[in-house]
């Protein structure tokens, strides 16, 4: 069993949101968001006011009413899910959904499921004789259900149970029990079926490291060790213990208790008739004491506890701590899953640390056969998989009427097929293309506001050096220039980051001096027949170019031309040929400056990313008017 969606209202930031999990979610987006809202919700949700204490600050400025309430829908269940969930999930069900409510300090724990509506009166009678009143007076009112007698509240839903099981095709969607989700003991019967794990940013490895059933440690020794052996020579010592206790009492107090209880029993004698008394020794049997553990750390001759470690190598036994319970649950027999919620898996761990960490994380998912469910809310590239850009949700943030809202976003594959299609971006290359863009290329772009998505590394060396040349600083304004990798990409990188939400400002070549540079490019010496077919390739490239262009002004809203003349819009700019071309035309001192740096060994040459930026930056003049427009639109579009 595994967590398919969660809804939330009115939980602290979040007013509604109704979000799907993967087996790995990546939770990313602004701070103040609402991505660690979303893993404390489930945190309460399983583990209740011991995690997560309510109350009315928790309430959404915006809610109608005064209630919290998180839902969350499971699927992939097992046989053994529906054996323990019962008519929650009956046989066929294929998911069951529990929601979780706090309102006016009452905390429930609700149900739905697959019932037969009569029996739900049944259901809803508190004390056990009202039940079995109720019972009895539905099988006198329908005798042809042919329930039997039952003399015990647990007999009635034995029956009940039953008869549903095997009157499937009546069942109708309803809240079981009326409030409360296997009675009082709902929150006991999910922990039977999922163990939820949340690593709060705050967490120190110290409180971890006690020994109980809460912790990390605890968790893991419940299933490496077993305390009962250990208990049971621990009795036996304890036994013998008290046998010599009781000769030593004899030993020493036995003489002397016997005077007293004789003295007395005389005193009492003339008072009442046939009794005595009798003093002795009283011997107090220990309670049986569980088995502690502690962990220390040695670092060569030194033996501390965990909570004089700094924050870096706490974090790291956090780790450690998860992948270790993760490998330790075979004892239960892959009958419970292990949910991992973790809040900036990447703090305090340098960029290599945080790299393992990710892969430990997708390790303990790909080898736990369907048993590990993972989240993160997370600020670091690194734990976006390239290969599933559909395990992100983006979070923003933004005030409706004042309050404060959170939006979530996700990639469907399919919405990029359709909203490609029309400009001449078939399905097959989105599904082959997709992920890859997400390695090195968007990774970065999902946590901006704004991408300036160009077309390949010089070109964003160009636009980063002339905003530092004029003081621009754009990661504070919170935007990203990417590199597409080239034009026929950049259109599929938009789509990407649209659909997270992510503004995208796109700046791309024209080319329209493509096929006359590579014809004049053709060497003399060439064979007539090799020319020929030269020429072809490039009277194809060309017309290529041509439809590319079309389709790509057409996707940002501009006029489909093949042949663009420069300009900057709010959307986009275009060069009329190629950025170098225009560089060379309207800046010539950038291109002095990029020869000078050259000829000073301070650059490279042929087109180096390094060398055009720092010439961009160091020009004696200004940046031609495009360049500067790029820029403005690109600030106009952060500041939307």
């Amino acid at each position: 069993m595994k967590i398919k969606r969660v809804r939330i209202e009115n939980f602290r930031c979040l007013h509604k949101v109704d979000i799907g999990l993967e087996v790995i979610t990546s939770f990313l987006g602004p701070t103040g968001a609402g991505k660690s809202t979303v893993l404390r919700a489930l945190d309460w949700f399983f583990n209740g006011e011991k995690s997560v204490g309510l109350s009315d600050e928790d309430l959404h400025s915006a809610r109608d009413g005064r209630r919290i309430t998180v839902e969350v829908e499971f699927d992939d269940l097992t046989d053994h899910d529906r054996e323990t969930l019962g008519h929650y999930a009956p046989p066929g069900a294929d998911s069951v959904i529990v929601w979780r409510t706090w309102e006016e300090g009452e905390d429930k724990i609700t149900g739905k499921g697959l019932a037969y509506p009569p029996f739900e009166t049944v259901r809803q009678e508190t004390s056990a004789m009202d039940k079995r009143r109720a019972y009895a007076r539905l099988r006198e009112e329908q005798t042809d259900l042919g329930l039997p007698s039952a003399g015990s509240a647990a007999a009635v839903e034995d029956a009940m149970r039953t008869w549903e099981l095997d009157n499937r095709d009546q069942l109708t969607e309803t809240e079981i029990a009326g409030t409360h989700f296997f009675g009082f003991t709902g929150q006991n019967k999910l922990a039977e079926l999922i163990d939820f794990v949340f690593v709060s940013a705050d967490l120190r490895a110290y409180e971890e490291a006690d020994d109980n059933k809460a912790t990390l440690l605890g968790r893991i020794l419940d299933h490496a060790v077993d305390r009962s052996k250990a208990a049971e020579q621990l009795r036996s010592v304890e036994e013998g213990l008290a046998q010599e206790r009781e000769e030593i009492h004899s030993k020493v107090y036995g003489e002397v208790l016997d005077n007293v209880s004789a003295e007395l029993s005389r005193e009492v004698a003339q008072l009442t008739t046939g009794r005595t008394v009798r003093v002795s020794p009283k011997v107090q049997m220990p309670k049986p004491v569980r088995t502690l553990f502690r962990v220390r750390i040695q670092d060569g001759a030194a033996d501390t506890s965990v909570y004089r470690q700094g924050h870096g190598f706490q974090r790291a036994l956090i780790v450690a701590a998860l992948k270790l319970l993760a490998e330790r649950r075979d004892p239960e027999g892959g009958t419970r899953t292990l949910c991992l919620a973790i809040e900036e898996p990447e703090l305090f761990q340098h960029p290599a640390r945080a790299r393992t960490f990710a892969e430990v994380l997708r390790g303990l998912v790909t080898t736990s056969n369907g048993r590990t469910q993972v989240m993160y809310a997370t600020h670091n590239p690194v734990f976006i998989d390239h290969r599933s850009y559909h395990e992100v949700r983006r979070l923003s943030h933004d005030l409706t009427d004042g309050h404060p809202t959170t939006r979530v976003n996700q990639v469907f594959e399919a919405e990029l097929c359709r909203a490609l299609e029309p400009y001449g971006v078939k399905a097959d290359s989105v599904r082959k293309h997709a992920g890859l863009r997400c390695v090195d290329t968007l990774a970065e772009a999902f946590f901006s506001d704004v991408a300036v998505l160009v077309e390949g590394d010089t070109d964003a060396a160009i636009v980063l050096g002339c905003a530092e040349r004029q003081n621009i600083g754009l990661g504070s304004r919170g935007i990203t220039v990417v590199s597409a990798g080239s034009k026929s990409k950049l259109m599929l990188c938009h789509a990407i980051l649209r659909a997270l939400n992510v503004r995208c400002y796109a700046v791309f070549d024209g080319d329209a001096g493509m096929g006359e540079r590579r014809r004049q490019g053709l060497q003399p010496s060439m064979a007539e027949g090799d020319r020929i077919e030269a020429l072809r390739k490039i009277d194809d490239a060309v017309r290529k170019n041509v439809q590319d262009n079309t389709n790509l002004l057409g996707y940002l809203g501009g006029p489909r031309r093949g042949e663009p003349a420069a300009e900057s819009t709010p959307e986009y700019t275009v060069f009329h040929d190629n950025l170098e071309e225009h560089l060379t035309s309207h800046w010539p001192a950038w291109d002095a400056r990029k020869r000078e740096l050259i000829r000073d060994g301070e650059g490279f040459a042929g087109k180096n990313a390094a060398t055009y930026r720092e010439a961009a930056r160091t020009a004696d003049a200004e940046p031609p008017y495009l360049l500067q427009a790029l820029l403005e639109n690109t600030g106009a579009l952060a500041r939307r």
